[in-house]
């Protein structure tokens, strides 16, 4: 946001759709598909650009596109390159879709809702040259679908964290109750001494069934 407030991320959205695949860049189908709003059907995806129908496309690398109720007629609302966030006097945001080429303007209006589902929905045509849809979605809320840490990273943090706080405590440990110094001062010392051979002899027992008589740090014969 300009105000510094946050973002509005959309490409998170496809994240929560995780059935729709990419092909060349392109989404074989659209995120939100044949939504119905009165009497026609639309279709629309933030970030990436969709082809509709997928035999035969009139809609090409589209963002919006939309489809007469009779599924005869397509009309091509907007694509992702002719596109920008327009925020109105009372903080709401919305998307500007263009199609130069029929004259159709296309107001997507961003409706925050943590809870809801992702919909498309508005009044859809308001005359033949301007159309207004909204998009409900936690992701249309500033901040609201920012990518958060995996399990992983969280374990990394945790562990790499109790980590230094373990050498941070041992090496305070031996100074204060055995006035260690040097490499006295690391707890367990030994042991962090020997971890590298102790690697490495793991790996070549390891690899030892594949390497057979290759392996340079064997000490026993074989049988």
């Amino acid at each position: 946001m300009s105000d510094g407030s946050g973002v509005i991320d959309l490409s998170t959205i496809l994240d929560r759709h995780p059935d729709k695949t990419i092909d060349d860049l392109v989404l074989n189908e659209p995120v939100f598909q044949d939504e119905k709003i009165h009497g026609s059907y639309y279709s629309f995806t933030p970030c990436i650009p969709f082809n509709e129908p997928l035999s035969k496309p009139v809609c090409k690398e589209a963002a919006l596109c939309k489809k007469s109720a009779d599924n005869k007629t397509y009309t091509q609302l907007g694509d992702q390159t002719n596109v920008q966030f327009v925020t109105s006097v009372n903080g709401r945001v919305h998307m500007e879709f263009i199609n130069t080429a029929g004259n159709i303007s296309t107001s997507l209006n961003l409706i925050c809702n943590a809870s809801a589902q992702d919909t498309l929905a508005g009044k859809g045509m308001v005359n033949a040259t301007l159309y207004d849809l909204d998009l409900v979605s936690p992701c249309c809320c500033v901040n609201g679908c920012l990518p958060g840490l995996s399990a992983g990273s969280i374990l990394l943090i945790i562990f790499f964290s109790v980590l230094v706080c373990y050498f941070i405590a041992g090496v305070l440990y031996n100074k204060v109750v055995f006035d260690a110094r040097g490499t006295a001062l690391l707890p367990n010392y030994d042991f962090w001494a020997s971890l590298p051979g102790l690697i490495k002899d793991g790996y070549f027992f390891f690899l030892s069934p594949c390497l057979g008589d290759q392996v340079g740090s064997r000490k026993y014969e074989r049988l």
